[in-house]
């Protein structure tokens, strides 16, 4: 019995050390395919957002405002996680479709194209407290309107 004890000791460690390591390897996996659920998601509500809007619109496709989409880079300034980044772009997003839901469905000729920058310049949003500000780069007007934003992070005044 005293000999079998030490050797029994020593394999629960063995599992529960190899346990540990297990989940910490799966969590952060774990992390990422949550990540990856929510940006789908988004894109998913999104994309069925436009469809219905499209449904409801029942005009001439062509020559016609459907989509607005961002790209989003940040400033060097910023020192976000990879987690809050994605979670900036998704937010900023969110709310670019809906600050500029009035121009989707309108006929490109009659766009007003220095509208888009004006709404969305320098614009402040929080993101899980931490206030950013979003500086317009490029508005590229065609039937999917892309607007390329920098993020940048607003210093808190003292």
């Amino acid at each position: 019995m005293k000999r079998l004890l030490p050797k029994l000791a020593i394999f629960i460690v063995g599992v529960i050390a190899g346990a540990s390591a297990t989940a910490v390897f799966i969590g952060d996996r774990v992390d990422v395919l949550y990540l990856e659920n929510r940006v789908l998601k988004s894109q998913l509500t999104a994309a069925e957002k436009d469809i219905q809007q499209l449904r409801q619109q029942k005009r001439n496709p062509a020559g016609v405002v459907s989509k607005i989409s961002s790209r989003v880079s940040f400033s060097q300034d910023c020192d976000f996680t990879e987690y809050e980044k994605s979670t900036v772009e998704m937010t900023v997003e969110k709310k670019l479709r809906e600050w500029l839901k009035l121009v989707v469905g309108q006929e490109l000729d009659t766009v007003n194209y220095q509208l888009v920058p004006r709404i969305v310049d320098n614009r402040e949003i929080e993101v899980e407290e931490k206030k950013i500000r979003l500086k317009v780069e490029l508005v590229v007007i065609s039937e999917n309107v892309t607007v390329y934003l920098e993020v940048r992070p607003v210093k808190k005044q003292s």
